[in-house]
């Protein structure tokens, strides 16, 4: 596959590419888990605006961000929904949004569906390992 970046092949509009590439960030930097408050914050920071590293103004509907990134993530399964994560400082457990790391072979298979899902899937680990 010649694109570089996942996002390219799961979605086409550039504005929520963006936007999932941004949540993506935001995951990397806790590990791989956020909870429902962290994303929920974060759907209203890209609808109010945030300011990017090349100092562009980014918005985008907190709907969209649910409806579009979160549900495509979810549905293809690279975003597990309601993982039990125990919390140290709250004593309880915390369910979680969390990352997928896929189990795939080193060789990928040979033609079709399958191949393209091993490219996507091969691309999504690099993001996290």
């Amino acid at each position: 596959m010649s694109t570089q970046n996942v996002f390219d092949i799961i979605f086409p509009g550039i504005k929520t590419r963006r936007a999932a590439e941004l949540f993506v960030r935001i995951l990397h930097k806790s590990n791989g888990i956020a909870t429902k408050n962290s994303v929920s914050e974060f759907a209203n920071n890209i609808q109010i605006g945030i300011i990017l590293e090349n100092g562009e103004l980014f918005r985008y509907s907190r709907r969209n961000f649910y409806m579009t990134v979160l549900r495509t993530l979810i549905d293809m399964g690279f975003i597990q929904k309601n993982v039990p994560v125990w919390d140290e400082k709250r004593n309880k457990t915390l369910y979680v949004y969390s990352r997928n790391i896929f189990d795939i072979p080193n060789k990928p298979p040979t033609v079709g569906f399958w191949r393209i899902s091993y490219y996507i899937c091969k691309k999504w680990n690099r993001l996290f390992l």
